[in-house]
């Protein structure tokens, strides 16, 4: 974890409890923490010079996003992608993001149609960096326009908030050049498609542009076995917090 993050959260607005939890939660979507990884609360607070108390609360957190595991007796880990969990993520944005579509080709304006673009332009520009973080940004950056444009942020924080083990799955194959240049040539056709009022087109781009994911789930899960979850025969949602590794 970078030592630096933290620093610049503490020189924001953010109280340290909101510092420590989004700090954590960058580094495991950015995968810079990896699935399976343990977790110290001790360790955590001394490499920030920040008190556990913060860190456990922002593990609680975390937690409930489903982003680590606090296992009983045993410690704290990053969660391993769980692909059921990917899959119920993956229905709950395209629901909504569909529905968005929708309302935003009814009324858009000049400049949603410009700051579609201009993301795409910077996702090239990602593209040529060999900035993979940068480009799922402005991936984030260019569907969000289409909430923004209809007024609906509630739902994308609600998609933002919900979808950490897609989101890692996502980042994930964009280690792939061929999978980078697919996206902006899909994006490129949406926007074409709404500029030309073709809605049928547009959904139908959007829904294979976002469940294009579920190809590369086997591949990616052969690849990095350790960074997913193993199927389990039922399983109790309740938790022992005595799972904290001090």
């Amino acid at each position: 974890m970078n030592t630096n993050d933290i620093a610049l959260f503490k020189h924001s607005t953010f109280n340290i409890g909101d510092s420590v939890y989004y700090t954590l939660r960058k580094n495991i979507m950015t995968l810079n923490l990896k699935p399976g990884e343990a977790l110290s609360i001790k360790d955590i607070s001394e490499k920030w010079n920040v008190s556990r108390s913060p860190v456990r609360d922002a593990l609680i957190k975390l937690e409930k996003e489903g982003l680590v595991d606090i296992l009983p007796q045993k410690g704290t880990i990053v969660s391993r992608i769980d692909l059921k969990r990917v899959c119920e993520e993956r229905f709950l944005r395209e629901s909504l993001e569909e529905n968005a579509i929708r309302l935003f080709m009814q009324d858009y304006k000049e400049s949603d149609i410009a700051m579609l673009k201009h993301c795409i332009e910077q996702q090239k520009q990602s593209l040529k960096d060999n900035d993979n973080i940068a480009f799922l940004t402005y991936d984030d950056d260019f569907h969000y326009v289409f909430f923004k444009g209809i007024e609906k942020d509630m739902c994308w924080d609600i998609i933002q908030s919900m979808s950490g083990h897609y989101k890692r799955i996502r980042l994930m194959s964009l280690w792939d050049h061929d999978i980078l240049s697919n996206v902006i040539l899909q994006h490129e056709e949406l926007v074409e498609n709404i500029c030309s009022s073709n809605l049928a087109g547009a959904t139908d781009i959007l829904i294979k542009h976002l469940s294009k994911i579920s190809l590369e789930e086997m591949a990616l899960m052969k690849e990095y076995p350790d960074y997913f979850k193993e199927p389990e025969a039922g399983g109790s949602l309740l938790h022992d917090f005595t799972g904290f590794k001090e």
